[in-house]
């Protein structure tokens, strides 16, 4: 099915591979110069009106329904989101009364706790890449150390 030659498998053997991400390339016949895309930017954004979409002409009857379908929406996502925002007030209320029961039992634990530390951003070093959803263009550096 697939051949290779004995040359590429003892390279690809000897070396390690290394992937590359490139960011896509537009073909050669969408590609305008500098000063034409500038112009072409400007006149989209000076039209963005024309592409909004157009409003639909409902009949009575349709916009009743759309309208008890979009209230019925809105409701349920005001009542999911105010389950949400109780379960985050429980959620407080018990580490505040938890870090008021460690304060009363034990002060030296409620200030060990709480002491500050003096090193700042511990999980990730400020000059490198922000974790994301997305991978990088860039492979991730694994020999990375920081200066110092």
């Amino acid at each position: 099915m697939f051949t290779k030659s004995k040359a590429s498998i003892t390279s690809l053997a000897q070396g390690a591979l290394t992937f590359v991400r490139f960011k896509r390339q537009s073909t050669g016949a969408n590609q305008l110069n500098a000063s034409t895309q500038k112009i072409v930017n400007q006149l989209s954004v000076l039209s963005a009106s024309r592409k909004q979409p157009q409003l639909l002409k409902l009949c009575n009857e349709d916009l009743i329904k759309h309208r008890t379908i979009m209230n019925a929406w809105k409701l349920l996502q005001r009542k999911k989101q105010q389950k949400q925002q109780h379960q985050l007030d429980l959620q407080y209320k018990s580490i505040r009364n938890a870090m008021e029961d460690l304060k009363q039992t034990s002060p030296e634990l409620f200030e060990m706790a709480n002491a500050k530390s003096k090193l700042r951003f511990t999980t990730f070093p400020i000059e490198m890449r922000v974790p994301t959803d997305y991978p990088p263009t860039k492979p991730w550096v694994y020999a990375y150390s920081s200066k110092k």
